[in-house]
């Protein structure tokens, strides 16, 4: 049994496949053509797809990236955990969306950015937290991009003694 997390376009309720058609998430179980498929069945395939999926974004410790990233308690993306519980269809389908983008890594960095922006947020009323993060991320992307040129253009390779 195999799981791949990623956008279905012909099927948008999809989070992804299992052997090849559509996986629909409903709460926390897993249908495939409107029938379920039991966790004990497929969790264990689900579970590789998320590590496969996360360690894109993150590399191989992206246990506390994910979490962080979808506001979960960090027990909950555990591989074991998902393969018992899974997780919510929601999750499944921001992992595949975001796993499936042309640059994952810089993309999985952007994703814990963001969390941070809104973390940092706190009480901030939702109607401006959107702009007001949106602003600051702005900001703090053309700050970074600014250090990484300067510190590539300042960097000298050590001279050669004869």
């Amino acid at each position: 049994m195999r799981v791949a997390l990623h956008p279905v376009p012909e099927h948008p309720d999809a989070v992804g496949t299992l052997d090849g058609q559509p996986l629909v998430v409903v709460g926390r179980e897993l249908r495939v053509g409107g029938r379920p498929v039991p966790l004990d069945v497929a969790g264990e395939a689900l579970a590789a797809a998320v590590e496969k999926a996360a360690t894109a974004l993150w590399g191989g410790d992206y246990l506390g990236s994910l979490a962080r990233v979808l506001g979960l308690n960090r027990r909950s993306v555990v591989s074991d955990r998902i393969a018992r519980n899974g997780l919510p269809g929601w999750a499944l389908a921001i992992l595949g969306c975001a796993a499936g983008h042309p640059r994952p890594r810089a993309l999985g960095y952007l994703l814990l950015a963001a969390a941070e922006l809104i973390d940092d947020a706190g009480e901030t009323p939702t109607a401006s937290r959107g702009a007001d993060c949106a602003g600051l991320a702005l900001q703090d992307l053309e700050s970074a991009l600014a250090l990484v040129a300067r510190a590539r253009a300042m960097k000298r390779l050590p001279s050669r003694t004869g």
